[in-house]
């Protein structure tokens, strides 16, 4: 049975965008029909996430989300998901406020580095300063009985400015200054890396793919996404 998915969007605009390309590439589709109904909201003014859980800013991102979860559940979409890894600090308002399903890209992501990596002892994070500092990856892994590093505060500046600085603003990505990020977090012993925020899975898409053990959220998500829609996921790499 077919589903219509809600892209509760624009968190930022460039990482919704590959998260529909995602979905359409993954989809075993021949034809227009066979492809994933989707309603999308992608409201780039909504205020940023990171600014407001980090105290620097009073514009609160959660009424916007709202609104736009249920507009979205108001045209038809059958459940919920957000290409943003940040924006999940507000998922249990947002599910409150909807009756359909929301679809936890931090479950699904710490799912899916529990069930594919044997013998694992560390989980590396990387993800926007508000994502890491409100403990969001840290408590889904913990819940699943697995330990995690975080970056040092000198790593986290410099993945804060290629994913604000850089990505979100279309810029030229300092690659050789992200790997080297990766290659410490691997040399602190992390058996799996995951890529906590969309924008460093535009990273991936661009530069990747950085190793069997780099996780990456968005493409995750998106083939969840596939199958909650009821359409046959194709095996690609992306």
């Amino acid at each position: 049975m077919s589903r219509t998915a809600g892209i509760l969007g624009g968190l930022g605009p460039a990482a919704t965008v590959y998260f529909m390309d995602m979905l359409l590439r993954m989809t075993a589709a021949k034809t227009d029909q066979e492809h994933i109904d989707m309603l999308v909201m992608s409201r780039a003014t909504t205020p940023d996430r990171t600014a407001y859980i980090l105290g620097q800013s009073d514009d609160n991102p959660l009424p916007v989300m709202v609104e736009d979860a249920r507009r979205l559940e108001q045209m038809g979409a059958d459940f919920i998901v957000i290409p943003c890894n940040t924006a999940h600090y507000f998922y249990s308002e947002v599910q409150y406020a909807v009756t359909v399903p929301v679809i936890n890209i931090l479950e699904v992501t710490a799912d899916a580095v529990a069930e594919t990596v044997s013998d694992l002892r560390k989980v590396g994070i990387l993800a926007t300063e508000g994502t890491i500092s409100a403990g969001a990856y840290q408590t889904e892994l913990a819940k699943r009985g697995l330990d995690f590093c975080i970056p040092t505060a000198d790593d986290q500046d410099v993945i804060t400015g290629i994913i604000y600085k850089q990505v979100k603003a279309g810029l030229s990505v300092n690659i050789e200054a992200f790997t080297a990020v990766v290659g410490r977090m691997r040399a602190a012993g992390c058996d799996a890396i995951i890529l906590g925020c969309t924008e460093l899975s535009l990273i991936n898409r661009d530069h990747g793919p950085f190793g069997a053990d780099v996780f990456d959220s968005l493409e995750l998500l998106a083939k969840t996404t596939v199958r909650l829609s009821g359409k046959p996921l194709k095996g690609v790499t992306l």
